[in-house]
């Protein structure tokens, strides 16, 4: 749909910045308009110049707050004929950008990612342990003992652990059957695997044993249907990790 911009008289929700706020307060006026239903997915906005005219603000700092809404895909930019800014539609990785950008602009911490994952993924454990399907449960399990069989190779690289780790935790997402906790698994190993902060310290070889086997015994608990001690052991596990980041 083609944005009204309505100048005449002002507008009907968006107004000019404040002084010193530039393109932030672009951004959460745009956000705003989106949360409060007045921007729908795929509508077009106006240009650099119109959005310009409309803030009062000079076209690099329309510029500006463009860039920071599309790098946590609340918009999209298109080249073209028929180019333009537009309302992105969800996708489960704007998650994952959303969190980068929290870690990165925020001063939000690797040690409070970490944190957080204790509950939530201890919470994510137990709701598996009561869904998983036989299909579910199996690979969990075949996970698990191949990570213990990483973990006891010097051979294998360490991306190679880390990887089997994040899909055993993304695979108890997928089996607890609530996309919401899927796409937030997701958005955590985005960040994760681009952190060389995990890499520089966590990479011995007691450490990987003991990861192995905490997520066999996570395994067998979801297998066996006990849904709060899969949730124990979980959140044991992640306090483990915890120490490894403070």
């Amino acid at each position: 749909m083609q944005f009204d911009i309505g100048t005449e008289g002002g507008h009907p929700f968006f107004s000019e910045v404040r002084p010193g706020r530039g393109f932030e307060d672009i951004a959460m006026q745009i956000k705003e308009a989106i949360l409060q239903g007045h921007l729908k997915d795929g509508d077009r906005l106006p240009n650099e110049r119109e959005l310009g005219s409309l803030f009062g603000v000079s076209r690099p700092t329309v510029r500006e707050a463009i860039r920071s809404l599309e790098a946590i895909g609340v918009v999209e930019v298109r080249r073209g004929v028929y180019g333009g800014i537009f309302v992105a539609e969800p996708k489960p990785d704007h998650v994952g950008k959303a969190l980068a950008a929290l870690l990165r602009f925020r001063g939000a911490t690797i040690s409070e990612l970490v944190e957080f994952r204790q509950t939530f993924e201890a919470e994510t454990a137990y709701w598996a342990a009561q869904r998983a399907t036989t299909q579910q449960i199996e690979q969990l399990v075949t996970i698990a003992n191949k990570l213990m069989e990483v973990a006891h190779s010097s051979q294998v690289p360490w991306e190679k652990f880390i990887e089997l780790d994040l899909a055993f935790h993304e695979e108890v997402a997928q089996a607890s059957h609530n996309q919401i906790r899927v796409a937030i698994m997701l958005a955590i190993h985005g960040v994760l695997r681009k952190t060389s902060l995990m890499l520089e310290k966590v990479d011995d070889v007691a450490w990987r044993e003991q990861q192995a086997s905490d997520l066999i015994e996570i395994a067998e608990a979801i297998r066996e249907k006990k849904a709060e001690l899969a949730q124990e052991r979980m959140s044991n596990h992640i306090e483990r990790n915890i120490s490894k980041f403070d």
